[in-house]
């Protein structure tokens, strides 16, 4: 038997211990206003006097804003609702990051007492995509929105970010609801968080989503890993921070 042409046979049999480091996230888009231009096909209600899209100029480049501003009529009660927002399975945590624009009440003239200077935020989730049909009631409200600074004559754009928590249905609309203010959104960006597979000491550790929120949430534990030709001790684990 010529022993030099036989291949190696590599058996592995290793004691694993826990695997305690934290992953940073990736960000999964469900929903870029930006990129859609002007194919948006957002619903307005009602369909008069209310928002509308809109065409502006900023730093040089053409956007395209949703608009609205009766500061002069009272009671008002104007709907954005955005095209139906599909959810990940797994992604009960969702981010909306919105840019916006409040115009200042007090430069408006002196008839402007209804003005108002912030806008709402609401969501209402679905399984399936419902079309043009809208009903307030089907709304819940996520936020009151207000902008850190208002915009008198100039353009300064606030930027707001709100978490979306315990989502069960799949998948859900947002809406913005304008009762007074001169306001314009100039992006509507929702996302999820997720932790890339990761291959660490023998064991790889699959996509998870992270666990939305701030500073105060504990990093997502993975410990559903593959260990190819490996023994642990210990089930092998890794943190994912959102």
């Amino acid at each position: 038997m010529d022993y030099r042409r036989m291949k190696p046979i590599l058996f592995v049999s290793v004691i694993m211990n826990s695997v305690f480091i934290s992953l940073q996230s990736n960000e999964e888009v469900l929903l870029d206003m930006m990129a859609s231009g002007g194919e948006l096909g957002w619903l307005i209600w009602p369909d008069q006097n209310g928002w509308e899209l809109v065409q502006r100029i900023v730093n040089g480049s053409l956007l395209y804003c949703y608009a609205v501003c009766n500061v002069e009529a009272r009671e008002q009660d104007n709907w954005l609702r955005t095209t139906f927002i599909q959810r990940h399975p797994t992604a009960r945590q969702v981010f909306v990051k919105i840019h916006f624009v409040v115009h200042d009440c007090s430069s408006f003239n002196a008839d402007s007492l209804a003005c108002k200077e912030t806008f709402k935020l609401y969501i209402s989730e679905a399984d399936a995509d419902i079309g043009t049909s809208f009903r307030r009631g089907l709304f819940c409200k996520v936020a009151t929105i207000a902008p850190d600074e208002t915009s008198a004559g100039d353009m300064r754009i606030n930027i707001e970010t709100k978490v979306l928590e315990n989502l069960s249905r799949k998948g859900f609309y947002l809406a913005f609801q304008d009762t007074g203010a001169c306001v314009a959104i100039y992006s509507v960006r929702v996302y999820y968080k997720t932790c890339p597979t990761t291959v660490k000491s023998l064991a790889t550790f699959p996509e998870t989503v992270t666990m939305a929120g701030g500073e105060n949430h504990t990093p997502r534990e993975v410990t559903e890993a593959f260990v190819e030709n490996a023994e642990s001790e210990d089930q092998p684990r890794i943190y994912c921070k959102g």
